[in-house]
């Protein structure tokens, strides 16, 4: 686990005023169009399955200011991060109503499976990151439960792996961020799972396959069902990459049931506005994509520490899970990046794996602003 610290969002006096949320309140309305998200780039694919060989996945990312405003001439990178496509890459620049268009399109030539694709783009500064979407490969109809009364539901019905705060969160464009402290995730992660099934045919064996969905790499149990044609069992899985993957039950006597299980839970988002500054300047970290209503902690930037006491107010994300909160940057700070986390309590339980967190890049410098080949000499 990585290791960290509470931060000091609200330094003393210095920010009192400035942080007018009450210990236990939600912070006010962030200032990014509604449902968007804090990175400003927002992506869109196809919504149904397409055919291997057959089809081309049309995907669309759209770019807006901290106003809301569209911008266009912004060159966008679209990049398949995971599934039978992995390592696709196109860059569109987005028009006049703020969009960017794929041309090519990815066309699976391989194999089934879920391609999760992200759009990003560069300001300068930093790189900007949207969610993920899922394209779905099928090479033919997709195979169906048999009907029956059957029903299965598992606990909990998606996990977060360590890897996803990387994936999610913007990064610094040619700076190196500072490092953070602890091991790197294991790139392999297993999770438990509670199954539970009902209106099977009684005293039966049943089969329970997790990843059965296409292009998946399935894994089997069994369980056993008592004379109501009742189960409850837990599973250890491998847990898959990115998608919602597909859970079947079957035990063999025409009872089949079938749910979904998600990775990750969530695809948060956090960024700083604006994103540089002097010490001694205010600025606002935004969060979006975080759980509902849950209580957030704003993490201290990283090596080297600032040494500051915690902040005294208790923040809480919005409904639609979106925060925002102003920052202080001392006046001792030394110049350099900086990285700011927002980490919540994974709401799903201990097994839905780790917490939901993503990053954000500040650059401290002496001025607001500063020409691109600026170098400090010390």
């Amino acid at each position: 686990m990585r290791w960290v610290r509470l931060a000091a969002m609200a330094v003393g006096a210095g920010l009192v005023t400035a942080s007018a949320v009450p210990t236990g309140v939600a912070a006010t309305s962030i200032s990014v169009p509604a449902g968007f998200r804090a990175s400003r780039i927002e992506l869109s694919g196809p919504a149904q399955p397409l055919n291997v060989a057959r089809d081309r996945a049309t995907l669309v990312a759209t770019v807006k200011d901290w106003s809301g405003k569209v911008r266009s001439n912004v060159q966008v990178t679209f990049s398949v991060l995971s599934g039978p496509d992995k390592g696709y890459s196109e860059k569109q620049t987005t028009d006049t109503s703020g969009t960017a268009r794929t041309k090519n399109g990815v066309a699976d030539q391989k194999q089934p499976g879920i391609d999760a694709v992200q759009a990003s783009y560069n300001d300068g500064l930093e790189i900007h990151k949207s969610q993920r979407v899922f394209v779905v490969w099928l090479s033919g109809p997709p195979a169906r439960s048999v009907t029956s009364d059957a029903q299965i539901t598992v606990s909990p019905t998606c996990f977060q792996p360590a890897s996803a705060a990387q994936t999610t969160s913007d990064r610094f464009a040619s700076l190196k961020p500072i490092a953070i402290a602890g091991s790197a995730p294991s790139t392999t992660e297993t999770g438990a799972i509670n199954v539970v099934g009902q209106e099977f045919d009684p005293f039966s064996k049943v089969l329970i396959t997790f990843d059965a969905g296409p292009g998946g790499r399935p894994q089997n149990f069994q369980a056993q069902t008592d004379g109501f044609g009742a189960f409850s069992t837990t599973i250890t899985v491998t847990e898959p990459a990115e998608g919602t993957h597909l859970i079947r039950a079957d035990d063999f006597r025409q009872r089949e049931a079938d749910t979904t299980y998600t990775v990750p839970c969530f695809m948060p988002s956090l960024a700083l506005d604006p994103a540089i500054g002097p010490p001694g300047f205010v600025t606002t970290a935004v969060g979006t994509g975080f759980p509902p209503n849950s209580t957030i902690v704003l993490l201290n930037w990283m090596q080297p520490d600032i040494a500051s006491p915690p902040a005294a107010v208790v923040l809480r994300t919005l409904p639609d899970g979106s925060f925002q909160y102003p920052v202080l940057i001392l006046y001792h700070d030394i110049i350099g990046p900086r990285t700011v986390q927002a980490i919540v309590a994974n709401p799903n339980g201990a097994n839905a794996g780790a917490a939901i967190e993503a990053d954000a890049p500040f650059l401290v410098t002496p001025g607001r602003s500063q020409p691109p080949d600026f170098v400090l000499r010390r």
